[in-house]
């Protein structure tokens, strides 16, 4: 084979390769825009469970479960995504004693009546600067491995305290521990020593990414037979600066504005506005460009806002927005997306308003909304 037939032959290997990785790209693309749809669907129907339920109602606990674990689902494919894009995720000031309460009464019934579960916990803990859903992700991966390692029952124990400028969240079990060979190897992607269909070996591989993103560092004691440790060890923040960043919401302001909703996921739409009429705007719904501009022409008052949901803000998807903005002068536009890249290339790519990512929040949709019709929002 000649050196040119050779150069030839590899370049084509590379293009098949390229070809076979942006399918990958686009099929992923489609997984996680139908996973958010999901999970703003889950998140936002417990939202508003939690909204007509008292706390002392047992359902109120549940409903609040599965609100923590869509939150938790949402942080995985965030960190999915963050690990392909090399960035890191949004943080906020989080009191890590306050997750490890909410963590316990969540996960109490996976633990089951053969493990008892402690806590102890440190008062007047300074919070760290990480990202809420992903914590409770490292928390949760880490409860359910010790819980793995004590199959015949034991004790869980939770703690924080504060070490100098760290504050330390550590896990401790009395399971069947683990030897050197084992400790060496725990945190590489798909290692696992569990047996086939009961670990995929990512929970602490995903566990050392998110910690070490957050600029902290995990330690491990364990020996075989003699139960395990995972200390989490995170920069504290000073006391002024985790209180500036923790600001409350606003109260909630009602309004007479009139929305024009554009989704083609029912449930989606459904929950959108449900939302939006919980805090007092009218809503006209449409699933496609077609039925926006009939209802644009068909509705005789005032529409104030189009919310648009499309796969990826750009050329593609202005038409809609245009054709709305001809038929409604000084309508404002939000997009609602659930598109795999950050949060940086879909605002470049939104021409006539900003971008909410799905999944979303009952308050990051109505800050959003009230954000792009401006202060008169009643």
């Amino acid at each position: 084979m000649t050196s040119e037939s050779a150069t030839q032959d590899v370049r084509a290997k590379l293009e098949e390769v390229l070809a076979d990785n942006e399918n990958l790209r686009r099929l992923t693309r489609s997984v996680v825009h139908d996973i958010n749809n999901l999970m703003a669907v889950i998140t936002g129907y417990s939202e508003l469970m939690l909204r007509h339920l008292r706390p002392s109602d047992p359902l109120h606990r549940n409903a609040e479960s599965i609100k923590k674990a869509t939150e938790w689902g949402t942080a995985l494919i965030q960190q999915i995504l963050a690990s392909m894009r090399k960035q890191p995720t949004a943080a906020t000031p989080v009191d890590l004693n306050e997750l490890v309460t909410n963590i316990t009464r969540v996960l109490q019934p996976l633990i089951g009546e053969r493990i008892e579960m402690l806590s102890r916990l440190e008062p007047g803990l300074p919070r760290v600067n990480v990202n809420p859903g992903q914590m409770g992700q490292v928390l949760m991966n880490l409860v359910i491995n010790a819980r793995d390692a004590m199959p015949n029952g034991g004790r869980l124990t939770l703690e924080t305290c504060r070490a100098g400028s760290e504050v330390v969240l550590s896990v401790s079990d009395t399971g069947s521990g683990m030897d050197a060979q084992t400790r060496s190897r725990l945190f590489e992607p798909y290692f696992t020593t569990k047996g086939p269909g009961k670990g995929t070996g990512l929970g602490l591989s995903t566990v050392y990414d998110v910690v070490t993103q957050n600029n902290g560092r995990i330690e491990v004691a364990s020996d075989a037979g003699e139960g395990t440790t995972f200390a989490v060890f995170l920069p504290a923040l000073d006391q002024e600066e985790g209180l500036a960043s923790t600001g409350g919401t606003a109260a909630v302001q009602f309004t007479t504005k009139t929305v024009l909703l554009v989704e083609d996921e029912s449930e989606v739409r459904g929950l959108i506005r449900d939302i939006l009429k919980l805090y007092g705007y009218a809503v006209l719904e449409a699933r496609d460009r077609a039925e926006a501009l009939e209802t644009c022409g068909r509705h005789d008052g005032a529409i104030d806002l189009l919310i648009a949901s499309v796969t990826k803000p750009g050329p593609a998807t202005d038409e809609l927005a245009q054709d709305v903005m001809a038929a409604r002068s000084g309508i404002r536009v939000l997009y609602l997306s659930g598109y795999l890249e950050d949060d940086e290339e879909a605002d470049r790519a939104a021409r006539y308003g900003p971008v909410l990512r799905k999944p979303f929040t009952v308050a990051a949709l109505t800050d959003a909304v009230r954000r792009v019709l401006g202060p008169a929002t009643g």
